[in-house]
Parts: structure tokens; C-alpha cells; sequence
């Protein structure tokens, strides 16, 4: 499975430009706004930010590495990271001819300005720089943003200027030529960086801008403030990161980021001591193979997820049985009156019949197919299925049941060309997987990456834990089958000692049916009832230009991807886990006895009605019941 491509052409409908903000009144009074020394004081106090000391590392210029000591050149003296180092901070280092967002007709140190400090995070220091081949160039491109920058100071309180003038800083020397590794990023790729708070190097996405759509270039141009999405997603990394470190977890590698391919499988045992924590969450990093990430991720959000596997009953008795192998068919050869011709034949009829012609068909043979023999397979929660045992090609035994694998774990949608790391709770599913059991978990997705994926069990102290799960609805096609589908529900018996019943949902919907975009871009409403009456609608609210992925940078969106990530889709983000939601519903259903689960989607309050069958909805709901 694998989410829609979101085409441009369809995104003319949703992007709403606007007039680039006016230049403030030449005459605005700058103030005394240079750089200066840092305020004094602590600012990680101040905010109220822990403090990480800083970290002699060697020289390296890749993504992720611990960044080394550097020092630039700049218009107060010589800057030095680790002497800037405060423990809490992020520090752009932003060019102004980046290669991601060069070729526009307007820089992007001639605007936003004040909508870059209006978004940045407070606990953020600035570096700018020229990507210019001339001592000229380099100065009347930093004196321009400088004065930009002057005024926007001199427009804020004192305290709030005093907070910026020591955090705004222009390095003098040629980006490309700064000695070590950011003259060495500053080349290749030549993207603008980033330090986050753990001290590794990042680097600075795209500056497009969703409201800026230019018919000419068939893209967005970009907008500076862009750049501040980038400290706000390191400060949320860093707040994951102490939950994380804070964690009594037992943790369970998966995948350990080596290879590079569309889909993993592997077969672990769960430890039985996962039986004593109440809550699991995946961890997850996909990367992109390379040394960066424009040039090596994939170009497309696509839909990827884990599944826990279906196993074989039994070990297989049959491997070394001698067996009839699969053989394939062999066309045979017409001659006409002894005469071969290039026609294919399976016999004499299909080489003609005219009268008088001696027509022959030689050297056909028919296929065989393999020998197989009856086996059974048993899903994560118990159910058995009939499967086959299928002779190898050699003939030699008999290879393993192919068990299907379809209970899914956890589900993501990856970013546009940029790399991203994912934590999040899936503990209503945690019956999935049974501690002491060897379990075979396979992860996929639509293009290749390296896959790094953990799991984690912890105890969160809700006192009861999921013990029981049984699979409701799955997915289906909205212009086709979804309420036909689940119609009649289901009926579930919810056991007597039940502390908690609970829906747990994981919906996102795809494709860009007439009328509405469905189900990427419509409003849909997932109607749950119980017993009869309607209990639980679960609704994404997506139609009209909404950015609430952009917006949702702070929890987890990955920023400034290189494609449309900014818009909302139906129940899912480009570069975001796709929630479990838990619903409770113990008050609703009849402990001890069956109960009638229904489920059906309407589009302003009735079925869609669009005639194409490219409209979608991933659902993977399930009953959890706790004790």
C-alpha cells in the first residue's frame, strides 16, 4: 500500500497567494541594534531549558554528526561555536543563495524578516551568511538583511531586543570557504545547517511557501521565516528526547538501520518480562542511504506501516522430500509441409487449416505445476488458516508456508525527500505481540529506505493493561464497497472482567476522486455504533487551505520538505506517525455478554456518490479490552 501522489496540478485550487509584506518606512529609525556580546545572564534558566555541556568532536561534515568547533569570522569578531554554546540553544547557519532555493528573482534575505522573528523559538542563534564570489557582494548582501534585521529589532521592547542583538550574527567570509566542516557543507550539498540542542548537525530544508505558488516556475517561492520550522521541530526532538532518557524502558531492537530496501522482515522473541509493563510505543528512523537527503530520499510521501506476521503450526516435515517442481510451459514450433514457420503453437490447430497444407506442431510441452502439501498457519491472535507447503525449484523439499501478514502494528507516512525519526504509543495493540513468543515482524513501505525501528515497553502507571483485541473493520474502497462492506457490524462477546473497553482506530484516507479530492482532501465521517445506536464519530476536518501540518511542527511534523507538506490530509501528515486513537466506549457495551459493532462513512451525511475507484480509506479498527 502506498498513499496517493499528491499532484501540483490539483494544488492550484488550494494555494492562496498573498502580496509579499511591504517594506517598513525608510525613514523607521534603526536604533542601535548591531551585534553584540550575548545578554548577559543565563538564558537556558530564563527559559527554563536543561542544559547539554558541550562536546569536543573531530572533524565530520555528515548528517547527524556531533558538530566539531568552528570559528568564522563575522562583523563583531571572531564568532566560535563553543564559546556560543550555551547548553540549550540551536544555531541556524543560513546562506543566502542556498542550492534548494536558488534560480527566484527575489533573494531570500530581501523579505520576511519580521515573520522570521515573530516564528522563531526564543532559544535560537542566527548565523547568516553569503554564498558571493566578492568581498562587495558578500557586504551588500549581509548590509541589506542587516538593516532589514535593525529594524525589526528596533521595533520590539527593550528586553526582547536586548534577548535578540546577541543572537543575530554576520559571518564576513564566503560561506564555501569557512575552514572545517561547514565550509565542506556550505559546497556539497550546499543546503543552509542546523545545530540542534544534542549538538548534531542538521540541515535546513525548503523555503517554500505555500502561499507563494508562481505559475511561472510551476513551484512556490520561497519565504525566509520558513527556516524557523527547523528549531521549533529540535526543540521538539529534544523534549522527546529527556521523556525518552527518563523511560525505565525495555527496550527491544527490530531493525537495526542496515540495508536498503522497501520492505524488512525478521523473526525476535518478545521477552517474557514485556508482560509487566502497561504501555509500547514504536520507535522508529527511516533513512535515506546516502550522505544527504535532497539527493537520496525518496521523492513522494508514501504510506508505510509494520505488521505482525501469521506463523506455520508446525515446523516443516517436508523439507527434504523429494518433489515434482513447478515446471514452466514450452511453446512449440509450426512447420508447413515440412517447413518451419516462427508460429507458436500448442497443437497442429493452432498452425492453420487450409486444405492441401500438411501442418505439424512439434517440441510442445505442457507446464507442471509444484507439488504441494497441507499446512496451516496461526495469526497473532490465534486464528488459524489452511496454506500449502509448495515444492522448491529445485525439487529437492518442500519451502516454507508462505503465512500472509496483515496485523498491523503501526502505520507512518514518509516525508518528501527528507529523513525522519518517529515515537509514538501503540499501546492499545500491544495483545499483538506475546511476550516469551518468537514473532515475525515485516516492515514496508513504497520506496527504499534504511529502517531503524525499536520497541518499546514501559509503564506508564494506568494501572490496567490491553489483554484482549479483536480485528473489527479493515479497509475499502469509498466509491465502491466501504458501507456495503460493514453492513450487518459485527458482533464481539466482551468478557465479564473487562476494566476497560475501548475502540481503537487508525484511519487515513487516499486518492483524489470527483467531487471533493476523496479521500486525501474531503471531510468524512466515521460513524462507530454500538448496540444499536450510534456512539463515536471520528471526523478529520481537511477541506479549504488548511496548513495544519505545517503548523503541527511542534509535535512531530518533519519541517521544510520538498514537496506539499504543509496541507492537512485526511487523518495523516506527510513526514508524521499516523495515531492510534484510543475511544472508550466500557459504558456503552454489555460486559458478559455479545455486543453489535457497526461502522460506516458518510460524506455530508450520506454515501459517496464519486464515480472513480481512486477514493480509499486505510482503517485498521479494533475492540481492546483491558484488565
Amino acid at each position: 500500500m502506498r498513499t496517493t501522489l499528491l499532484l501540483f496540478a490539483s494544488l492550484l485550487a488550494v494555494a492562496c497567494p498573498k502580496d509579499p509584506p511591504t517594506d517598513p518606512p525608510q525613514d523607521s529609525p534603526p536604533g542601535d541594534t548591531h551585534e553584540t556580546a550575548p545578554p548577559a545572564g543565563d538564558p537556558c534558566a530564563e527559559l527554563g531549558l536543561p542544559v547539554r555541556a558541550f562536546v569536543d568532536a573531530p572533524e565530520d561534515d555528515s548528517l547527524y554528526a556531533t558538530a566539531a568547533d568552528f570559528t568564522v569570522p563575522t562583523r563583531a569578531g571572531d564568532w566560535t561555536l563553543s564559546e556560543r554554546w550555551t547548553g540549550c540553544d540551536t544555531i541556524l547557519l543560513i546562506q543566502d543563495g542556498p542550492k534548494q532555493n536558488q534560480g527566484w528573482p527575489t533573494g531570500i534575505f530581501e523579505r520576511d524578516v519580521d515573520d522570521l522573528f515573530a516564528k522563531l523559538p526564543r532559544n535560537t542563534q542566527l548565523l547568516f551568511m553569503s554564498t558571493a564570489t566578492s568581498t562587495a557582494a558578500i557586504e551588500a548582501s549581509l548590509d541589506g538583511l542587516q538593516a532589514e534585521v535593525d529594524l525589526v529589532l528596533a521595533g520590539m521592547d527593550e528586553a526582547n531586543r536586548a534577548w535578540w542583538q546577541g543572537r543575530v550574527h554576520y559571518a564576513t567570509q564566503r560561506a564555501q570557504i569557512i575552514d572545517g566542516w561547514v565550509g565542506d557543507i556550505m559546497n556539497n550539498p550546499g543546503w543552509g545547517v542546523g545545530i540542534d540542542r544534542l549538538q548534531r548537525i542538521r540541515y535546513i530544508g525548503s523555503y517554500a511557501d505555500p502561499t507563494r505558488y508562481s505559475s511561472s516556475y510551476g513551484w512556490f517561492e520561497p519565504n525566509l521565516s520558513f527556516v524557523a520550522n527547523e528549531p521549533i521541530y529540535y526543540n521538539f526532538e529534544a523534549e522527546r528526547e529527556a521523556v525518552i532518557e527518563a523511560q525505565d524502558a525495555l527496550v527491544v531492537p527490530v531493525f537495526d538501520g542496515s540495508g536498503w530496501a522497501s520492505a524488512f522482515e525478521t523473526e525476535l522473541v518478545i521477552p517474557a518480562e514485556a508482560a509487566d509493563y502497561d504501555s509500547l510505543a514504536l520507535d522508529l528512523h527511516m533513512g535515506c542511504g546516502g550522505e544527504g537527503e535532497y539527493g537520496d530520499c525518496f521523492a513522494w510521501d508514501t504510506g508505510a506501516a509494520l505488521y505482525v506476521c501469521a506463523q506455520p503450526t508446525q515446523a516443516n516435515p517436508w523439507t527434504d522430500t523429494p518433489c515434482q517442481a513447478a515446471v514452466a510451459e514450452v511453446m512449440g514450433s509450426c512447420s508447413e509441409d515440412g517447413v518451419a514457420t516462427e508460429t507458436a503453437c500448442r497443437s497442429e490447430e493452432d498452425c492453420g487449416a487450409d486444405t492441401g497444407i500438411a501442418y505439424a506442431c512439434t517440441g510442445y510441452d505442457e507446464a507442471v505445476a509444484a507439488d504441494t502439501q497441507p499446512g496451516s498457519c496461526e495469526g497473532p491472535l490465534g486464528a488459524s488458516s489452511d496454506a500449502s507447503y509448495a515444492c522448491n525449484a529445485e525439487g529437492t523439499g518442500y519451502d516454507e508456508l508462505a503465512c500472509g501478514c496483515d496485523h498491523e502494528l503501526g502505520r507512518w507516512i514518509t516525508t518528501y525527500h527528507r529523513e525522519g525519526r518517529w515515537v509514538h504509543e501503540v499501546t492499545g495493540l500491544q495483545p499483538l505481540l506475546t511476550p516469551g513468543a518468537t514473532e515475525r515482524l515485516r516492515f514496508s513501505t513504497g520506496s527504499s529506505y534504511t529502517v531503524d525501528l525499536d520497541l518499546r515497553f514501559y509503564d506508564s502507571g494506568r494501572g490496567t493493561r490491553a489483554q484482549e483485541l479483536t480485528h473489527l473493520f479493515g479497509s475499502c474502497n469509498l466509491a465502491g464497497d466501504c458501507n456495503a462492506t460493514y453492513a450487518g457490524g459485527v458482533q464481539v462477546e466482551v468478557p465479564a472482567d473487562a476494566v476497560k473497553v475501548q475502540l481503537a482506530t487508525v484511519i487515513t484516507g487516499h486518492g483524489m476522486s470527483s467531487p471533493g479530492n476523496c479521500a486525501e482532501f474531503c471531510d468524512m465521517d466515521h460513524i462507530f455504533g454500538v448496540n444499536g445506536e450510534d456512539a463515536l464519530t471520528v471526523n478529520f476536518d481537511v477541506e479549504g487551505p488548511d496548513y495544519r501540518c505545517m503548523d503541527e511542527v511542534e509535535l512531530g511534523t518533519v519541517p521544510n520538505q520538498y514537496g506539499t507538506w504543509w496541507y492537512s490530509r485526511h487523518g495523516w501528515c506527510p513526514g508524521r506517525e499516523v495515531p492510534v486513537q484510543l475511544h472508550d466506549i466500557t459504558a456503552l457495551v454489555n460486559l458478559g455478554a455479545v455486543n453489535q459493532l457497526d461502522y460506516r462513512v458518510l460524506r455530508n451525511g450520506a454515501d459517496y456518490t464519486g464515480a472513480s475507484s481512486w477514493a480509499d480509506i486505510w482503517a485498521a479498527v479494533w475492540l481492546v479490552v483491558e484488565r
